[in-house]
């Protein structure tokens, strides 16, 4: 059976977030290119060199995370100036909960651990993908999350929809940690 997802984040942030952004970047909502996976808008970082991202916290609207759920976003990396590192980041009063695709450039936490765990080579630019991340191997089963980042080193980084499922979504692998997903959009 296909898995039960919650969307955290589709269109807007979650009731009561408070968004900011480092390096340039900040919260940037887009129609077009690329055309959003979901809904009818995504947030587009800022073309950067080095750490950029966005993020919100304080969200009133938590996403609370059960043992065995997977946490998710769809990612899409601009092929003109790919980034050669992403990063996904969960608050739960804490932010020492993070995931990230490609080099190991961006200085926060400690490798291997919680804080900052390797889920494998960046996905493939140009196109709309699913990035996974199982809430046990960030610390986060049974936690109650209240904010999020969406980070890159380097490059242009479009995302949209995020939140959980109860397991990985039916698409084709294209590697630890990421899924193939037609997007909704049809785009």
């Amino acid at each position: 059976p296909p898995p039960s997802s919650v969307v955290w984040i589709e269109d807007s942030l979650p009731t009561g977030a408070i968004p900011a952004g480092d390096g340039g970047d900040n919260w940037n909502w887009v129609t077009a290119n690329p055309a959003p996976f979901g809904g009818s808008r995504s947030h587009q970082s800022t073309i950067g060199s080095g750490l950029h991202q966005h993020y919100f916290d304080w969200a009133s609207q938590t996403m609370s995370v059960s043992a065995g759920e997977t946490l998710y976003a769809y990612v899409y990396l601009d092929p003109a100036s790919p980034p050669s590192e992403i990063m996904l980041q969960w608050n739960d009063g804490s932010w020492e909960h993070r995931a990230y695709w490609g080099d190991n450039s961006i200085p926060y936490g400690t490798t291997g651990s919680n804080s900052r765990r390797y889920m494998g080579a960046l996905p493939a630019s140009g196109r709309w993908v699913r990035l996974e991340v199982p809430a046990s191997q960030v610390g986060l089963a049974g936690s109650t999350v209240r904010g999020m980042s969406f980070g890159a080193f380097n490059g242009r980084v479009t995302w949209d929809t995020a939140g959980k499922s109860s397991g990985s979504a039916p698409a084709d692998s294209e590697g630890p940690g990421i899924t193939i997903s037609a997007p909704a959009n049809n785009a």
